[in-house]
């Protein structure tokens, strides 16, 4: 089964961008009847509205009815106009470049410093002492150190959704990345850590963030909001989206996003190599997609970009731009 070409009339950036926020909510196991009344009502107010739903709707049903078998077959062959001893060559590469990837992403290194961790392509939620739920996502690790005078939990590495529980003690929770702290104010909120930055996203109460450098002055985020930091800065805030959450349910969900990052998002999802060529990359991405099934995604894409997908091994994966 194809999945459903672009609407037409086209419909605005911002109504599918809204369909995409209402979708992700009513996904939720919270969501609540008073959502779904919104979404109805937000539905009603204007065909665009329902015409962005449908269509959201169809894709999400045909890419989960697309047979798992599409990526299997297409490594029983490598790709057209390829020689026998450049495949070999560079399935010997993958091997060793898929070893020392993993030992780069650090399931070894900090193996040893974590109380929790996930594998790549595992999600996992943990409860602690205090009650306090943390969800961690793909290939992340923290550890956990509750002592008299703080509850605090470092982000090793990775991205973690934080709901905390009332502590009898009063203690206030914090959570360390490299950058800085992050101190809740009776919250829910997300942190992920990058090369040089940590982002962080509130969805309920409030979080001080407080870089490591002294003379860099903390910020207070509120529900709704987020941003990035480093070090030394915090960059302004800007409105918070339920996409922040969605790894979460299972999903990703992006709107025009370049395919460049869309696919980094993805290979976190996933061992091995995942890239597209340099006259692919700015094309734009917008949809939901299952993160427990990354090769069901990659068969998508063809459906919705112009770009073909060559897979040399399981571990390694270009995404091309089509003649």
């Amino acid at each position: 089964m194809s999945l459903p070409g672009a609407p037409y009339p086209p419909i605005d950036a911002a109504i599918t961008l809204r369909a995409t926020q209402w979708w992700l909510t009513l996904q939720s196991p919270e969501a609540s009847p008073a959502s779904r009344a919104g979404c109805a009502r937000w539905r009603a107010e204007h065909p665009d509205h329902e015409r962005a739903w449908q269509h959201l709707h169809d894709c999400s049903a045909a890419l989960a009815s697309m047979p798992r078998g599409v990526a299997r077959a297409a490594l029983a062959s490598p790709p057209p106009r390829r020689g026998r001893r450049r495949a070999i060559a560079l399935m010997a590469a993958t091997a060793v470049a898929a070893g020392s990837w993993q030992w780069q992403r650090g399931g070894a290194l900090l193996a040893w410093r974590a109380d929790h961790a996930t594998g790549v392509g595992e999600r996992r939620r943990v409860t602690l002492q205090d009650g306090t739920e943390i969800d961690l996502d793909t290939d992340s690790a923290i550890a956990v150190h509750y002592g008299a005078a703080e509850r605090r939990v470092r982000l090793l590495r990775g991205a973690i959704a934080v709901a905390t529980g009332t502590d009898v003690l009063a203690r206030p929770f914090r959570i360390g990345t490299a950058q800085g702290t992050l101190r809740a104010l009776g919250t829910r909120f997300t942190v992920q850590m990058h090369d040089d930055a940590t982002a962080v996203a509130v969805q309920a109460g409030a979080v001080e963030v407080r870089p490591a450098d002294p003379a860099a002055a903390p910020r207070v985020l509120q529900a709704g909001e987020r941003t990035r930091f480093s070090r030394a800065r915090i960059d302004p805030p800007e409105a918070g989206d339920v996409a922040d959450t969605a790894w979460t349910q299972g999903m990703l969900a992006v709107h025009d996003m370049r395919l460049d990052r869309f696919l980094a998002q993805l290979a976190r999802y996933r061992h091995g190599r995942l890239g597209c060529s340099g006259d692919a990359a700015d094309l734009r991405v917008s949809g939901i997609f299952p993160l427990d099934d990354t090769d069901r995604v990659l068969d998508a894409l063809p459906h919705l970009l112009p770009v073909s997908v060559e897979r040399w091994t399981r571990y390694w994966v270009s995404v091309r731009r089509r003649a």
